[in-house]
């Protein structure tokens, strides 16, 4: 089978597909907006999730301490948390 005026075809079916999505979104002579309107479920996740945004990664004061105690010679890991954390994180 040959096809001839294969672009003349393809502009007469998106013409045709333009003025099908033209007339849907005119109802009665008024023309309608898309909208979009989230649930209250999925604006309270928005919230929070903003809310974790803005909250720093970084506990100030746990660095601070940790500062202090290796600074001063009082910051002490046993062996046995270390092999244990080696460990964990291997297996």
């Amino acid at each position: 089978m040959i096809v001839n005026n294969v672009n003349s075809t393809a502009k007469f079916y998106s013409n045709v597909a333009a003025t099908r999505y033209t007339n849907a979104a005119t109802v009665r002579g008024v023309q309608r907006k898309d909208e979009f309107t989230p649930s209250d479920e999925a604006q309270s996740f928005s919230k929070m999730l903003n809310k974790l945004k803005s909250i720093s990664e970084i506990r100030e004061d746990k660095v601070s301490e940790l500062q202090q105690k290796i600074s001063s010679g009082q910051y002490f890991v046993s062996a046995e948390n270390i092999a244990l954390g080696l460990l964990t994180n291997r297996y």
